[in-house]
């Protein structure tokens, strides 16, 4: 019957070394549980990097456009601005004109009266011209 005999060693034994390895495997699936939550982290940021990057490529080609359109729009006008102008240049010369005129004649004086009409001292066709670009 000694074949059959359980000392009470054994079971003593395996609770410690199981004691000793339960500490180590909980510690080791914390840390798989905690690299795991880092590499979906990084998958998130990858893709909101990357949609940040298209949309910064989108942004830039809607900036060049618009810049080119501006250019355009920039060119259309310098024929109207150069129009607007002459026709200054041309009203101030007839302004300019109809003062003189008043000094001798009544209806010119009375139109001038009528309308206000006075010449400024520092006003110059060129005070309207549009600055160059740099």
């Amino acid at each position: 019957m000694d074949e059959f005999d359980v000392s009470d060693e054994q079971p003593t034994q395996t609770l410690q070394n199981l004691g000793i390895h339960l500490p180590v495997a909980l510690l080791a699936a914390a840390f798989c549980v905690f690299l795991f939550s880092q590499i979906s982290n990084l998958s998130q940021n990858r893709s909101s990097m990357r949609w940040q990057s298209d949309n910064l490529d989108r942004q830039i080609v809607a900036l060049t456009e618009s810049e080119k359109n501006l250019e355009g729009l920039v060119k259309q006008r310098e024929a109207l601005v150069q129009q607007s102008q002459q026709v200054q240049s041309r009203y101030t010369e007839m302004l300019n004109d109809l003062l003189k005129l008043a000094e001798t004649d009544k209806d010119a004086a009375a139109v001038v009266e009528k309308f206000k009409v006075s010449k400024q001292q520092n006003a110059t066709p060129q005070a309207a011209e549009a600055p160059a670009n740099p």
